[in-house]
């Protein structure tokens, strides 16, 4: 395995093999390039190691495990972005069960998880059994599997990540403790991909016509969204979270925020479009009342697949 390297007092990295590139590149099962974008790679992936290791610089993670893991995690074309690379660290860390890092989680975590659950009315038994299959669930793992904070990218802050994570886990357990499926009426279920009765006549056609169709694409626009927007918008659409308190959670302006869903909204749309243009063939009319159903159906859609 590749040494870490020497440090310095400031917790800077000496002499770090320069290989990371290499590593990164085979793990991400991305061919090399020219010298040149290999040496760029090579800084970032040093800078990163560097950023990640300030945070935590006893852990005995070695920079090769520490690439290797960001390499999967990076989307094709991007240098790895060090804004959350101490939380990223701490993940890696959790997944291979060092045990400094599930107590730093522990440690950091547990009031946000706590915050989450009481804002949103979760007595005292409840919080403790939610915050309990957080644990669970994020840091375990069966025989042969990862735990589910392997599926953490780093693209947004871990605290924000897992308090959607403890938000989603309130929700489905009071679903749960909630449901008698041979009791409930149609009223009392939750939303499907349904359109309102009041739709004109002919997007009730082609809802029927492109349903399948219309659910793929934007089930293919969502798996292409960030953890961030996928949070945002399940926390807002969901959860009920304001803008305001989206702003809060992320540290930022009420404008920021609703730039940020705006964004991952369009994002959607124009993913679910691109993709529909590419099975169907429309003549304008009606392809303009296609893009209608897909807004129309964008708010449901999105809520039964994140949630």
């Amino acid at each position: 395995m590749l040494a870490a390297g020497p440090r310095q007092s400031d917790g800077s990295n000496v002499g770090v093999p320069k290989q990371l590139a290499a590593i990164f590149r085979a793990a991400a099962a991305r061919p090399s390039v020219d010298g040149e974008a290999d040496d760029v790679l090579e800084r970032a992936l040093v800078a990163y190691v560097d950023a990640a290791r300030s945070a935590w610089p006893d852990w005995g993670v070695e920079a090769n495990d520490i690439v290797a893991y960001i390499a999967s995690r990076t989307p094709p074309g991007r240098l790895p972005d060090g804004a959350h690379a101490a939380d990223v660290l701490l993940a890696c860390a959790c997944v291979s069960g060092v045990p400094a890092a599930i107590n730093a989680f522990h440690q950091r975590h547990s009031a946000v998880i706590a915050r989450v659950l009481s804002r949103r009315g979760a007595d005292t038994d409840l919080a403790e059994d939610v915050a309990q299959t957080v644990y669970e669930s994020l840091l375990v793992a069966p025989p042969g599997l990862a735990p589910k904070i392997a599926s953490y990218r780093g693209t947004g802050p871990l605290r924000a990540w897992v308090a959607a994570a403890a938000a989603t886990t309130l929700m489905m357990m009071r679903r749960a403790a909630a449901r008698r499926p041979e009791q409930r009426s149609d009223a009392e279920r939750p939303p499907d991909l349904a359109i309102t009765a009041d739709i004109d006549p002919e997007l009730r056609y082609l809802k029927e016509r492109y349903r399948p169709q219309v659910e793929d694409a934007i089930a293919q626009a969502l798996e292409r969204l960030s953890d961030r927007e996928r949070t945002l918008l399940r926390l807002h659409l969901s959860e009920k979270m304001s803008i305001d308190q989206l702003g809060l959670m992320y540290g930022i302006n009420r404008a920021t925020a609703a730039r940020w869903l705006a964004a991952a909204r369009q994002s959607i749309l124009a993913g679910a479009r691109d993709a529909l243009r590419a099975q169907l063939r429309l003549g304008p009319s009606e392809w303009e009342s296609v893009v209608a159903l897909v807004r129309s159906q964008l708010n449901v859609s999105i809520v039964r697949r994140l949630s």
